[in-house]
């Protein structure tokens, strides 16, 4: 019989959750004990303007980071959580001449109602604010975005990016399937070095 756990994330992308909200794990077969709660969730990412891999910029659509060379994005705690980095700018660092963007769209199928969690923070620019855009949304409701903090301090080293409104934020999930998207972009090819953003989900019976 499973028994509560280290989180096992299988091949198919379920995540075992007990209905406390602690983690399970599955046994041998692949099954959860009758308390858990499964959470299904199936990523797809798209990233554009980005060079490290070889790309000169295209466009890019997959399923796995690890499927793509260089992929900036990052799958986190099972996919509980993601990073997204930005390429370095083309002045500061004279490296990606492009202006980046960059999508992560998630499945979330959940059997009972449940509140997810969402969290993020990351850093962008300090010259101009209106950069390293950050929206993100459930269900198509936009609940969050976030941009560089600025400043007018030009090649200055990165800073906390101001969000809108504050993370954490929290959904009620009704039982069934959900989307969650991110949408973000360096909105210009400046600026910008050692810029990311990072995201967390967390989930508790309703």
């Amino acid at each position: 019989m499973p028994t509560a756990g280290r989180c096992v994330v299988r091949d198919n992308g379920k995540v075992g959750m007990l209905t406390s909200a602690k983690p399970a794990a599955y046994n041998a077969q692949g099954q959860c004990p009758a308390c858990c709660v499964t959470l299904t969730q199936s990523w797809t990412f798209t990233d554009q303007g980005f060079i490290a891999g070889g790309q000169n910029g295209a466009l890019r659509s997959y399923a796995n980071p690890a499927s793509v060379a260089a992929s900036p994005w990052i799958i986190l705690n099972g996919g509980l959580g993601l990073r997204l980095n930005w390429e370095n700018d083309g002045n500061c660092r004279n490296y990606n001449q492009n202006t980046q963007r960059a999508t992560a769209t998630a499945q979330i199928s959940v059997p009972v109602n449940m509140v997810m969690t969402v969290g993020w923070s990351g850093l962008g620019e300090r010259q101009d604010a209106n950069f390293e855009l950050m929206s993100l949304r459930v269900d198509g409701v936009l609940v969050g975005s976030a941009h560089a903090p600025g400043g007018g301090l030009g090649c200055a080293s990165m800073g906390p990016v101001v969000s809108s409104p504050p993370p954490p934020q929290t959904r009620l999930l009704t039982a069934g399937l959900h989307s969650l998207t991110i949408d973000a972009t360096t909105n210009d090819q400046l600026y910008h070095f050692g810029a990311y953003y990072q995201f967390t989900l967390s989930f508790a019976q309703a």
